[in-house]
């Protein structure tokens, strides 16, 4: 049966009452815009504030919105921030190291993300939420659990909807009043989302990232940690047995824990009684608290590769069965999910090499975690991009071990050269452009020596130094391989 809605914690009040009420909005982002639309229909009235000028690309909006009836104000924060309303919602993409989220906070108003709104929206009178919320965060392989988890939930007729930073705004969906919301919280959402409670939360893993917009590893740590806070607890919480924060965690929250890996050595020194692994078989074990291990159901049938992979997998399969989905609808289920674009995402073979689009790989543990499904120096990666500046150590010893040569591109190229090229590795290749370095990276993979040579795309940056974002990225990738494909196969005059 599938768990219930929860109660909301104490911090929270049931549906607010919007009606004629003064709102600000920060951002004239997806999930700002999405809030705006919300706030109206709610009978708000909005004020949405921009720190961007007014423009052509921005005029179909601003126009959308004004129409609507909401106040909008261009080229940045005025006063009017603090004196419209006492309630600020903000976007993701404002960091709590800006000046007017630090003004806001001393001026003593509420400030909300888009996530915290949309929860507070699903509660009903007696302050429970309308259907269970799933929350998954982490550093790497959100998007993945999301994604699988909603097509597991679908595969078994129920009506569910990825949703939150995966790309749909959260209180874009709650009008459709799905039977489970399954979303992926960013840690920029977390920050400002003080009640959110989920029926199910999820923490995929924990590695130094986005240190630019928290200032700090422990404000990013405690930021990822509030969706699991003892203040809000969630009904049930899946953790990683892998992950060094998950385990130091375990004795700061009050929820039941179901502990994932798919590595099984990593319960031979972590003494724990209820936990999902994988064998050598992809037979995936349920381990209680008596009894011996449970066959529970197989992975066989995915076309998922890689062992970050099979975590993922597990932390959806906990997740799914927490709801109630029987294991042999889960095991469908994962015969039929295609993956995620822009994550290890098979492109097809050119010239016998095979390209591979991981954009969405934007931190150098992201693209470890992609080098380890394959085969050592089977392939070229092609990597660069904006540089956040982290440590490189794991990323070079696996490039040394897993890649016969390396094409590196944009800001970051200079520092990933320098690293690798001190560490002894100098199969390295530096160019300007994604439009330079992918014929490149196939020319290199033609010579390697291998029965299936590959191009692996993992750029470990950012992507904002030549993109809009990872997804732009890999759109230009994906249609750069398509040129050189064409190229090598020229359609007949």
């Amino acid at each position: 049966m599938m768990a219930g809605a929860r109660a909301a914690s104490k911090s929270a009040s049931s549906r607010f009452d919007w009606q004629d009420q003064p709102v600000t909005i920060l951002g004239l982002s997806r999930s700002g815009s999405a809030v705006a639309r919300f706030m109206v229909a709610q009978g708000a009235r909005c004020f949405l504030s921009e720190t961007a000028p007014a423009s052509d690309a921005n005029e179909p909006l601003r126009r959308e919105l004004t129409a609507l009836g909401v106040e909008l104000e261009m080229g940045g924060h005025t006063a009017k921030c603090f004196s419209h309303a006492p309630t600020v919602v903000l976007s993701p993409g404002i960091p709590p190291t800006a000046s007017i989220i630090k003004q806001l906070q001393l001026s003593g108003l509420t400030l909300l993300s888009e996530v915290e709104l949309a929860y507070r929206a699903s509660l009903d009178a007696s302050g429970k939420t309308r259907m269970p919320w799933v929350g998954v965060t982490g550093t790497n392989g959100k998007t993945t659990v999301v994604s699988l988890l909603a097509h597991i939930l679908k595969s078994a007729g129920k009506r569910a909807v990825a949703c939150g930073n995966i790309g749909t705004p959260v209180i874009e969906v709650l009008a459709d009043e799905p039977d489970v919301i399954v979303a992926e919280f960013s840690s920029f959402q977390l920050t400002y989302a003080p009640t959110l409670q989920a029926e199910v939360a999820v923490m995929t893993n924990f590695r130094p990232d986005h240190l630019d917009w928290h200032g700090s590893i422990r404000a990013y740590k405690q930021a990822k940690f509030e969706l699991f806070s003892p203040a809000h607890p969630p009904g049930h919480i899946v953790f990683n047995a892998a992950d060094a924060v998950c385990r130091d965690w375990q004795d700061q929250v009050s929820s039941p824990i179901v502990w994932t890996s798919a590595t099984a050595d990593t319960f031979s020194d972590f003494s724990v009684t209820d936990y999902l692994t994988v064998d050598d078989t992809a037979q995936v074990l349920a381990v209680r608290q008596s009894g011996p291990p449970k066959p529970l159901l197989s992975m066989a049938a995915s076309t998922l590769i890689g062992r970050h992979n099979q975590d993922n997998m597990l932390n959806a399969i906990a997740a799914a069965t927490l709801l109630g989905v029987e294991a042999a609808d889960i095991e469908a289920a994962l015969g039929t999910f295609g993956g995620v674009e822009h994550r290890l995402e098979r492109l097809g073979i050119i010239e016998g090499v095979v390209h591979y689009n991981d954009s969405k790989a934007t931190n150098p543990d992201a693209t470890v975690c992609a080098l380890l499904a394959f085969e050592p120096k089977s392939l070229i990666l092609l990597a660069g991009g904006r540089d956040k500046g982290t440590d490189l150590s794991e990323f070079v010893a696996a490039v040394k071990t897993y890649a016969a040569g390396v094409v590196l591109m944009g800001d970051a190229a200079p520092r990933f050269a320098a690293a690798l090229q001190e560490a002894g590795y100098d199969q390295v290749t530096t160019v300007a452009t994604l439009a330079e370095a992918v014929p490149a990276a196939h020319k290199k993979a033609q010579a390697l020596n291998v029965s299936q040579p590959a191009v692996l795309f993992s750029p470990a940056c950012a992507s904002f130094d030549q993109f809009q974002d990872f997804a732009h990225r890999g759109r230009v990738y994906k249609d750069t391989v398509g040129h050189l494909a064409q190229s090598a196969n020229p359609s007949p005059v």
